[in-house]
């Protein structure tokens, strides 16, 4: 009995004292399931970060205590895993903007089952990405891969990036430094020609079809000709749309109006402090989204949630008019000898530039107006914030 309650007393701290197994980054085959490779324990998000490349879902975590490299403590770094989604393989969240962030925290593994299929992804990863900043850390890092793979190829895109194609491992590695990245990938499902990301650019391995492969990329793109149901849209003098005003209509104006119609509400969160940064009402389809600074006391409060900043990415996609006569397709010089005679009390921002540019800015009030024209110089899209 004395026994049994000795066993019983220290069994607590013989729990306490079990260390979580350590997962070495580098000696992944980068297949496994994303339950194996991580804890629900660290604040995990998935979703989708276009900063970092935006052809793939992401599962996010940071200053996790179950990483290393070759030996190395990456517990104070972020770590984000690959996960292929079909559905993301499409243009049009990357046109959302450099930095779109749409990531969710996901709290046990019904959570992580459920945004995997919202997202039609895989449920094992592919690729993982370490943020690094420390230059020593770098340092440390860049030794362990040249000491397991030899001298890397020089990155032509970048100062200091190196890449090294582990073929008997199916491995990419991309080493870029001045970017604060390593990227590892399973090759085995990747194009063996081409790769591009935002921090190594587009590498050649040898016979790379550059337009096949970003058509590859983006295969799940809809052509503009094809799209249906196109949007009403009415611009008026001020740039405000369909009667909602930037910086004044609230998140509640807009769902009672016919414009929210196939709109989807996203919460772009910060990744550090789970914070609400801003909400996105998005219709990807039709490549137009409305942006609303979030209240930081109350973000549910949709009626204080202010209209910040609107996006038309492709005019093809709605059907849009103009009250000072602009018209979708417009010719460049066309639109600036309009902008000059009927654009009253605002500037046109970029005025010593529009020699070379494909773009006009036009101040208006508190907020400015981007009108983008495609490479025929014919007018494409816009931005108003």
């Amino acid at each position: 009995m004395k026994i049994h309650l000795f066993l019983l007393a220290i069994l607590p701290f013989m729990i306490c004292c079990t260390k979580p197994e350590k997962i070495d980054l580098l000696e992944l085959k980068l297949d496994e399931p994303l339950v194996r490779v991580m804890h629900f324990n660290d604040s995990l998000f998935v979703g989708v970060e276009t900063v970092e490349y935006p052809f793939c879902l992401f599962a996010e975590v940071e200053k996790s205590q179950k990483y290393t490299f070759e030996g190395i403590d990456l517990s104070k770094q972020k770590i984000m895993f690959q996960i292929n989604s079909e559905k993301l393989k499409t243009d049009s969240i990357s046109r959302f903007g450099g930095a779109h962030i749409d990531l969710k925290l996901v709290k046990n593994e019904n959570e992580l089952v459920s945004t995997l299929r919202n997202f039609d992804a895989e449920d094992k990863i592919y690729g993982v990405r370490i943020a690094i900043e420390d230059p020593s850390l770098k340092s440390e890092i860049l030794k362990k891969i040249e000491t397991k793979y030899g001298k890397g190829t020089k990155n032509p895109n970048t100062d200091n990036g190196l890449y090294w194609n582990v073929k008997k491992e199916n491995k990419y590695i991309f080493f870029a430094p001045d970017y604060d990245r390593l990227i590892i990938l399973n090759s085995t499902d990747l194009s063996k020609t081409c790769y591009w990301d935002i921090f190594n650019g587009l590498l050649d391995f040898g016979g790379c079809d550059n337009e096949k492969y970003m058509k590859e990329l983006v295969k799940n793109s809809t052509k503009p000709e094809d799209v249906k149901n196109k949007p009403v849209v009415k611009i008026d003098k001020n740039w405000n749309l369909n009667n909602l005003v930037t910086g004044k209509s609230t998140e509640d104006d807009f769902l009672k109006s016919p414009t929210s119609k196939n709109f989807e509400r996203i919460e772009e969160i910060n990744g550090s402090s789970g914070e609400i940064n801003q909400i996105v009402y998005q219709d990807e389809y039709h490549d137009f989204s409305f942006y609303f600074a979030a209240n930081p006391k109350s973000p549910e409060s949709k009626k204080t949630n202010s209209i910040k900043c609107y996006s038309l990415n492709d005019l093809k996609k709605v059907e849009i008019s103009f009250e000072n006569g602009l018209t979708a397709g417009m010719k460049f010089e066309d639109a600036l000898k309009l902008l000059d005679k009927k654009t009253i009390a605002k500037t046109i921002k970029n005025e010593g530039e529009l020699s070379f540019a494909n773009y006009i800015i036009i101040k208006n009030g508190l907020y400015e107006v981007s009108l983008v024209f495609d490479e025929n110089l014919l007018f494409s899209g816009m931005f108003v914030k």
